[in-house]
């Protein structure tokens, strides 16, 4: 014992000053780690990249940091927030890239609330991912038009953020209606959220990519510089495109902009394309198909994609290794030695497209999570889709919805509804009238939580065909009714819920493809007709001999829309010179020119909606002939060369228009053309297909685009593409021609009349000749 306790005694005594040392020494070092930097570390999402543990080694004093700033719209308020109740909330979602790390960040905020609220009982909280960032008090003289900045902690900040808004109201001491009037706040969908953000550093490797060239926790439309020669290959650029698409479909609803230099590197982040033995700023390929993640030369924060091989198919492969990669690039530098071509796509299998083959699932549209909601004031349950656009539907029902849904059943509760919408649009009000059912176990095994309060609909719907077609939203509204018990007896029932079953489906397999074109309304929407086939295997891109940077930086844009409309790259699109048309007379055709770089201009200008006649524009007029064609059309078609009230047309040489007709090579095949008189221009087209306001604007099969107001017509003449079956396709055709009906009636009577004549009388001469 005496033994054991001097030997514990000793090696206390030994360890103590070590475990000391080692304790000050653990402070020191955690005392000179950022705050900022801490906090990083432990909120930050395993899918970050690794990053210098000390950000004061990448967080510049000035340059290197940017400031961004949201308005709550475009953070998904469309309308001002409004919270009503003793307890109203709402939340707005929005994320930071992983490349960089908030220093900095200031919330402005405006907002007005009902004179009633009781100040001393009544606040409103704003919160940051859960964490309360500040309380406002609601004096009762301050009601209408406030305004309040509020400074957040960079250290609640993570990859993806929530910020929450909550409202504790009261209007009186005693007893209170939980949904009296009197208990509101509006907060103006204008408020702002300032974010001061710095760089992280991020590892030159292609493991990583679309890392930092598109970062999907970043909100904005995608500005990806792509840089060429002095004079790149059409194979060249044909590369360019697929790789476009793919950042358009990476981009999805945020837009993807591509702009374009020549023989020169931007400052920041790009795409370099290098074939042979180009050379930019001291950039050069390496041999055969090569893929590479290159430091920018002059701006160490800034990092280049470089694309590099001896000759076009070189380039394409390359490019086709980065969209069909699937993720097993890695290192700085790859080079490609052979790949194989994916088969050829079907018609209407854009994996961004709903089948319209056989029904489909909720399941498959959304993740069930977003089919649940709860609360008095449930938000809306919303099913975005999109689908072909050129579904046949005349004279049917609607589109079949087959609805799986469940709620909670209040007691004596009548008026509560499940309110079903498209588009915006009303499709029918289902009734809640739950009380008194009891369900069956059946029904109880489908449940996600056994609650007997919970009760279980079916029910078919018929959406409206005229408001199916592109890109759509379903929209889902639960409204529930509370049951007035009397004063001081009224309480909010905190076990409302809704849902959606991810089982209920959509069917468009019941209609045929067939519809009338031009139509630039389904072009800019969702790239229809060229989309029909995901790779654009049936569509050509025909450019100027020598395009400069305007017109590829278009052609970039609209490969990146179309990989967006399909989530598809657009890997089998033919690009050729006007020259070269002949050779893809059997393709759709996207024609892109600006002045009088494009030659077809005036080879086909008996085809264009718009000609150049003494240095005027001016729509042309149809001739006679097609006059009287257009009288037998179902279309509302002009035929005046300038339509009353619906396009205005200027000098000065400043006009973009996009203009579609029927391919003059290929019956039933279309052409879209992108022109504009100065180059620069062109981007006036993307600007009005980008805009949500504006692109409602694009139909017809001419529109002028101007940011001032952009103006649209249907001047030419109306062609189809697809098929009907026959007696569907004489049934049509018979509705919109009555008088045709009606003659082809007349003249099936007489021919009948005459055969029953002819019939009756050879009976009776044979009956005359047998009695003689």
């Amino acid at each position: 014992m005496k033994i054991d306790g001097g030997f514990g005694v000793l090696r206390r005594r030994c360890l103590r000053p070590v475990l000391v040392t080692l304790a000050l020494l653990v402070v020191s070092v955690f005392s000179t780690l950022p705050s900022e930097a801490k906090s990083r570390k432990a909120t930050a999402s395993a899918e970050r990249p690794s990053a210098p543990a000390d950000p004061a080694s990448v967080v510049g004093a000035g340059p290197k940091q940017r400031v961004v700033s949201f308005t709550f719209k475009q953070l998904g308020a469309v309308t001002p927030i409004r919270l009503r109740g003793v307890e109203g909330a709402a939340s707005l979602p929005f994320s930071i890239r992983s490349d960089e790390v908030v220093t900095a960040a200031k919330l402005k905020l405006g907002y007005s609330y009902s004179p009633s609220l009781l100040a001393e009982l009544s606040h409103l909280n704003v919160m940051l991912n859960g964490e309360v960032s500040s309380v406002i008090a609601l004096p009762r003289e301050k009601g209408l038009a406030n305004t309040r900045e509020i400074d957040l902690d960079p250290r609640l900040f993570t990859d993806y953020n929530k910020l929450q808004f909550r409202l504790i109201g009261h209007y009186t001491y005693k007893c209170e209606d939980p949904l009296h009037t009197s208990l509101w706040l509006e907060l103006s969908n204008l408020g702002q959220l300032e974010l001061t953000l710095a760089p992280l550093a991020l590892a030159n490797d292609l493991k990583y990519l679309p890392l930092p060239f598109f970062d999907r926790r970043d909100n904005a439309t995608l500005k990806l510089p792509f840089v060429f020669g002095a004079a790149p290959s059409f194979g060249t650029l044909r590369a360019a495109g697929v790789l476009a698409s793919w950042f358009g479909g990476l981009a999805s609803y945020r837009g993807a902009r591509f702009p374009t230099l020549l023989n020169t590197l931007p400052e920041g982040n790009a795409v370099v394309f290098l074939q042979g033995g180009e050379k930019i700023s001291g950039l050069h390929g390496a041999a055969g198909a090569t893929v590479s993640i290159e430091p920018h030369p002059t701006n160490p924060g800034a990092k280049l994609l470089l694309i590099t091989g001896d000759n076009d198919e070189e380039m394409m492969r390359a490019a086709r290794s980065i969209v069909l990669g699937n993720g097993i690039l890695g290192g700085q530098r790859v080079t490609v030695t052979q790949d194989v071509e994916p088969p050829v796509r079907k018609p209407y299998d854009a994996p961004a497209w709903v089948p319209t083959d056989r029904p489909v699932r909720f399941a498959e549209l959304v993740p069930q999570e977003e089919l649940q909601v709860q609360g008095f004031f449930p938000d809306v349950i919303r099913v975005n889709f999109r689908v072909t656009p050129d579904l046949f539907t005349w004279r049917s029902p609607g589109v079949p919805l087959e609805l799986k849904y469940r709620f909670t059943a209040l007691p004596f509760n009548k008026s509560s509804s499940l309110n079903v919408n498209i588009n915006g649009d009303f499709v029918r009000a289902l009734a809640l009238d739950e009380s008194g059912k009891k369900l069956e176990g059946k029904d109880l095994l489908r449940l996600p939580l056994l609650d007997k309060n919970l009760a279980l609909r079916e029910d078919v719907l018929f959406v409206p065909p005229y408001q199916v077609g592109g890109r759509n939203q379903l929209q889902f509204h639960y409204y529930f009714e509370l049951v007035k018990e009397g004063e001081c007896r009224d309480s909010l029932p905190d076990n409302l819920q809704g849902a959606i079953n991810p089982e209920s489906t959509l069917d468009f397999s019941g209609f045929p493809h067939y519809s009338a074109l031009p139509d630039l309304a389904t072009f800019s929407r969702i790239g229809f007709p060229f989309t029909r086939l995901a790779d654009l295997s049936e569509t050509a891109v025909v450019l100027p001999e020598q395009p400069n940077a305007d017109e590829i930086g278009a052609y970039l844009v609209l490969m990146g829309r179309m990989g967006e409309a399909t989530a598809y790259p657009v890997l089998r699109h033919a690009l050729v010179s006007a020259a070269e048309v002949e050779k893809v007379a059997n393709r759709d055709l996207l024609v892109i020119g600006s002045a009088q770089d494009q030659s077809l201009m005036t080879k086909w200008a008996d085809q264009l909606p718009l000609l150049q006649v003494d240095g005027e524009h001016r729509l042309r007029e149809p001739d006679i002939f097609r006059r009287a064609v257009y009288r037998w059309e179902e279309e509302d078609v002009q035929l005046t060369p300038f339509p009353e009230g619906s396009l205005k047309l200027k000098g000065g040489g400043d006009l973009a228009s996009l203009m579609a007709f029927e391919s003059p090579l290929l019956s039933r095949r279309s052409v879209v053309l992108l022109y504009a008189d100065k180059s620069a221009d062109l981007a006036k087209i993307a600007d009005a297909m980008f805009d949500s306001e504006r692109v409602k604007n694009v139909q017809g099969d001419f529109v002028v685009a101007d940011e001032k107001g952009d103006s649209h017509a249907k001047v030419g003449k109306t062609y189809y593409v697809g098929s009907l079956p026959l007696t569907l396709h004489l049934r049509w055709i018979f509705s919109k021609h009555p008088l045709l009906a009606s003659l082809l009636g007349i003249l099936i009577a007489v021919l009948l009349a005459t055969i029953a004549y002819r019939t009756l009388r050879r009976i009776a001469a044979q009956r005359l000749g047998k009695k003689a």
